[in-house]
């Protein structure tokens, strides 16, 4: 019985840890993203071509609160990326902006609090 309770102890607490270190990998990587991000102007869809590796890169680790976000982000720049200089396509995204522009600032606000890091505000 002592030993159950010892193994399930460890298994908990390295369950804490790995989570731990999930989010102190996302943390780090979300700081390479927001140095990348300083140029990224939301006026300009194919500016946000830019930062999609990142992005990708993220929303496959962000926590649970923000992967949506993350997803909208993605799809936004993979849009951006493909429309590349054409300009009727390029105006067709800027009607979306609206909805990236929540999405980062969701992103924004758990940047901030989970991981003590700024990334670029939209204007």
């Amino acid at each position: 019985m002592r030993r159950t309770a010892l193994t399930a102890t460890i298994v908990i607490a390295a369950a804490g840890l790995t989570a731990c270190t999930e989010e102190q990998a996302y943390c780090v990587d979300l700081a390479g993203y927001a140095a990348a991000a300083t140029n990224v102007d939301p006026q300009n869809p194919a500016d946000y071509v830019k930062i999609l590796e990142d992005a990708k890169k993220l929303q496959d680790t962000a926590p649970a609160d923000v992967k949506d976000d993350w997803k909208v982000i993605v799809a936004f720049a993979e849009k951006a990326q493909k429309a590349g200089t054409n300009e009727v396509e390029l105006a067709r995204l800027t009607k979306q902006l609206g909805g990236v522009t929540t999405a980062y600032k969701a992103i924004a606000t758990q940047a901030k609090d989970s991981c003590k890091v700024d990334i670029p505000k939209l204007s």
